[in-house]
Formats: C-alpha cells, sequence, structure tokens
C-alpha cells in the first residue's frame, strides 16, 4: 500500500467514518466506539434469548453432551488452556532474547503455536454446530453492521433508522452490506493502523500523541476504538525510537519486528554486551550474524585484514584465546 492509502487511513480514523459508495451513492460507515460495544452487547444478548427460547442449544448444554459421549472432553478443554498458557510463555521469553536469528525462531514457534491452537478451536466449533451463542453473534452483528450506515458524514442520519427496516432486507441485502463493511474495515486491521503510523507522513504527529484531547478534540471516553489504537500505537512507537539508539533502518518500517526490538529487556541486552567485552574468551557470539550485531547495536569485530573473528576461530580448531585476539589486534605474542 502506498502513503496515498494510509493517508486516507489516517482521515478516516480522524473523522470516525469512512466513505464509501453503495449502488452509485456515497454513504458513510460509522467507526465503533466503547459506546457502541454496549448497543451490540445488548442486541446479542437479546438475540440469544430468542434462540434458547425456541429450543436451540446453548454452548455449554452441547459441550456437556459432547464430552458424555466422549467426542470432546474436559482433557480436551485443558489441551487449549495448555496451549494458550504455552503461547504466552513463548511471547514472554522473547524479552530475553537480543540476536535477530533467535527472535526470529522464536517467533515462528508462536506461529506454529498459534496455528495448533486455532486448529483446536476449529475443530471444537466444529463439533458444537449450531448453538445459540453462534446464532446470536451473527444475528447481532449482521444487524450492527446494518446500522452503521449513514446518509451523512456525521452520521446522524441513518440509512436504516428503525429494526424493523432493518428485518425486511432480503438476505442478499444484508450481505451486500456485510461486504461492503467487511472490506472497507480491513484498512483498520491492527497491523494496518501500525504501518501507517510508521509512515514517513505521520511521524510529525508523533510529539502530539501524549495529548489525547488536543489530538482528537475530545475526551478519551468518546473515542472510537481505531482512534484509541491510533493513539496507543503512536505513543509505543514513539517511546522505542525515543529510548533506542541503534535501531537498524530496516526494520523501522516493520511493526512487528519493531515491537519486538522495543520488548527486548534492558537485562538481556546488558547480558549480550558483556558476552561481547567479555575478556577471557570474546568468541560467544562469533556464530551471530552480521543481521544479529546489526540488531543488537553491536559492530562487528573484524582484524586489520578485515578477517572476522569467526573466520579465525574456525582455522585456531573453533576458538581464541586472549594471545590470539591480540595478535589480531597487532599486539605483539607475549614471551
Amino acid at each position: 500500500m502506498d502513503q496515498s492509502h494510509y493517508r486516507k487511513v489516517f482521515r478516516d480514523i480522524i473523522q470516525g467514518s469512512s466513505e464509501v459508495k453503495l449502488d452509485g451513492v456515497n454513504v458513510y460507515i460509522k467507526h465503533l466506539s466503547s459506546v457502541d460495544q454496549v448497543d451490540i452487547d445488548e442486541i446479542r444478548n437479546s438475540y440469544l434469548q430468542k434462540a434458547l427460547s425456541r429450543g436451540i442449544p446453548s454452548q455449554e448444554d452441547l459441550i456437556e453432551s459432547l464430552n458424555k459421549d466422549g467426542t470432546w472432553t474436559g482433557e480436551d478443554e485443558q489441551k487449549i488452556k495448555r496451549q494458550e498458557s504455552f503461547i504466552k510463555q513463548l511471547n514472554r521469553g522473547k524479552t530475553q532474547l537480543v540476536l535477530k536469528s533467535q527472535l526470529d525462531n522464536q517467533n515462528k514457534l508462536i506461529r506454529e503455536a498459534e496455528e495448533e491452537l486455532q486448529s483446536m478451536h476449529n475443530k471444537k466449533h466444529q463439533l458444537l454446530g449450531v448453538n445459540a451463542e453462534d446464532y446470536a453473534d451473527k444475528r447481532s452483528n449482521d444487524y450492527y453492521i446494518i446500522k452503521s450506515f449513514f446518509k451523512d458524514k456525521s452520521c446522524i442520519s441513518p440509512i436504516f433508522p428503525t429494526e424493523d427496516s432493518y428485518n425486511d432486507l432480503y438476505a442478499e441485502d444484508v450481505i451486500k452490506y456485510v461486504t461492503i463493511y467487511n472490506e472497507t474495515f480491513k484498512s483498520f486491521e491492527e497491523l494496518n493502523i501500525q504501518k501507517m503510523i510508521l509512515e514517513d507522513f505521520y511521524y510529525i504527529y508523533f510529539p502530539f500523541s501524549e495529548d489525547t484531547v488536543g489530538f482528537f478534540g475530545r475526551p478519551v471516553v468518546e473515542l472510537t476504538y481505531n482512534q484509541l489504537k491510533l493513539i496507543v500505537y503512536t505513543k509505543i512507537f514513539k517511546n522505542i525510537f525515543e529510548n533506542n539508539a541503534h535501531i537498524p533502518e530496516k526494520i523501522k518500517k516493520d511493526p512487528q519486528a519493531l515491537l519486538d526490538y522495543g520488548n527486548i529487556s534492558n537485562e538481556a541486552k546488558q547480558k549480550v554486551q558483556e558476552q561481547f567485552n567479555s575478556s577471557s574468551d570474546g568468541s560467544t557470539l562469533f556464530n551471530a550474524t552480521d543481521e544479529d550485531f546489526e540488531y543488537a547495536g553491536l559492530e562487528k569485530p573484524t582484524d586489520k585484514a578485515g578477517i572476522s573473528l569467526q573466520k579465525a576461530a574456525e582455522r585456531k580448531g573453533g576458538s581464541l584465546n586472549m594471545q590470539d585476539l591480540m595478535e589480531l589486534s597487532g599486539i605483539p605474542r607475549s614471551n
């Protein structure tokens, strides 16, 4: 995506709505706020009660039934909880890693663990089949999406002012509104907001993120979720840039890599620095890549001829002692 797209994302976040064309007419989609979420919760509860009153089973009843016939047991539920705990541990472990190659490996483990967790959830969902909670979720989501469409930019005049006007829609019309809503809001996924914040045009706004009221002109409780994400991640990235003097250029526009970099603990950084400066051997980091040294903010050591210490260590059988290091630095061997 180019800067013009991200500028549009920024504009829409600021104004709290997005303009789209629907059947050749310009309409506006209101962005969700915490107040709106309360309305959605109430609507969902209403649909949930309707589903239960019509005899659609709850997830709890279905899980109990599945447990009785051994299809989905308490042990299966425990596997999900253990997997969730494992992913949390992997994420916490990232703060103790400094080298880029180590972080890349850890992220790979996290992705694989998350995919396995999603597979568990998918299996459970398939076994549950039709249930009251899923019905309530779908109906309330569709209803709220329809209620998010307005005729004006200020989002005062709704296209569907009453619940009956929504209920009268044909299924294909509901699909049309839901589809355009989902396509529009792909631009406001968390990763896209993070990428937008790291675009060059946005840096000028960094200093103003500390004053939320001054930034948006209204209190925090009135902000949309997208506006809250914008402020939160602006502060996070601003803090990373201000507290890290040697951020590699190649990660300055990569949100995930930058967050990983900012989350490295000072303790871990100090440990690597101590290993690097060790006078006893000095070879602890010699297997690190050039990218690792850059990522850790260290200059990869070389001798006068530009030969890496790693290669020199290989010639000496895998390691260098202090005398070897002194020789490579041009200091005569002592007798």
